[in-house]
């Protein structure tokens, strides 16, 4: 009789084990679908052609700079010959900043004016400048924008 008992315990056990495992398996199966089913749709729908479209440059010389630094005591300059680049489709560009070239080279220049040596010289900062140049001149320009700057040459002191 004893044994009739332990029996059925192991069995009532070994069933409820049973139970508990196939429970976690088919959570495991039905999970791991919906992370494969998610993951795969995703992928579908992130499949973006990005092209990044050239744009045809084209360069005014906006001529030699020379502005005083902002660096205590007035002896530090920077000079410096400047071109700037527009989008050679812009057929209002390059019009334009030929007639602006005056408000355009002021601005570079005042922009010049406001940093100090330290500043300009870090290598770090080559970026920023030329950003901040762009933005200056943007402001200025009605019809277009312009997209690059270089310095042919730079001479600080």
């Amino acid at each position: 009789m004893a044994d009739k008992g332990k029996d059925k315990d192991i069995k009532g056990k070994s069933g409820k084990m049973k139970t508990i495992i196939i429970f976690v398996i088919a959570l495991l199966l039905v999970g791991g679908g919906v992370f494969a089913g998610t993951y795969m749709f995703m992928q579908k729908n992130n499949v973006k052609v990005v092209k990044e479209q050239a744009i045809d440059m084209a360069y005014i010389d906006i001529g030699e700079i020379t502005a005083n630094l902002a660096d205590e005591g007035g002896k530090r300059y920077f000079k410096g010959k400047i071109s700037i680049g527009y989008d050679k489709t812009d057929k209002d560009a390059e019009v334009e900043l030929e007639e602006k070239k005056v408000v355009v080279r002021d601005s570079v220049i005042f922009y010049l004016k406001s940093l100090k040596l330290d500043y300009i010289n870090d290598t770090n900062n080559e970026k920023a400048i030329k950003d901040e140049i762009m933005d200056k001149i943007n402001k200025q320009l009605r019809k277009s924008k312009i997209v690059d700057v270089r310095f042919d040459s730079i001479i600080t002191q």
